[in-house]
């Protein structure tokens, strides 16, 4: 999705591995804020803000690592605006898909909620079953519009790699 000087957008705060994985690949990136007070949404007017010629990727972190919320389906809509607008897809972060700890908040997928956007979900076993460790995981790629055709090639390709599980697995 990405060369060299391309940037994405992280929140703010958010993963702190995603710094150390852009600079390994040469990928800028830029933080958009998330709003405490309002239970860590993004504030979509910063979000507008960082968007650059550059910015080939939103990611987004929901349920969120480090604040624990899930967004609502309406500001994943507002969110999936954005996107389109500036016709820029989402990698969306669900390793904790499922997990809500307000029954006012329930979880809901980037991916079952576009049909415009191209969205890539990763999710993991670790969180969801609590099996930490195992480093076992997906991609789902809602390939919209053909957005990722030739990513879903080189998915491919990286999927052809032996990435050995823990001995454990």
């Amino acid at each position: 999705m990405c060369e060299v000087g391309d940037s994405i957008l992280v929140p703010k705060p958010g993963f702190p591995l995603c710094q150390p994985i852009c600079q390994n690949l040469g990928v800028e990136f830029s933080t958009y804020n998330l709003l405490p007070e309002q239970g860590w949404k993004i504030d979509l007017d910063h979000l507008r803000e960082q968007i650059t010629p550059r910015t080939r990727a939103i990611l987004v972190n929901n349920p969120s690592n480090p604040c624990g919320s899930c967004f609502t389906a309406e500001h994943i809509q507002e969110i999936l605006a954005v996107a389109d607008e500036f016709k820029i897809p989402i990698i969306a972060d669900e390793v904790y898909y499922g997990l809500s700890y307000d029954p006012e908040r329930p979880f809901y997928s980037f991916g079952n909620s576009t049909s415009t956007v191209p969205v890539v979900c990763t999710g993991a076993l670790s969180k969801i079953y609590c099996i930490p460790g195992w480093r076992c995981g997906w991609t789902v790629v809602y390939n919209n519009g053909g957005y990722f055709d030739d990513v879903l090639t080189r998915l491919s390709m990286h999927s052809m790699i032996q990435l050995h599980p823990t001995s454990l697995v």
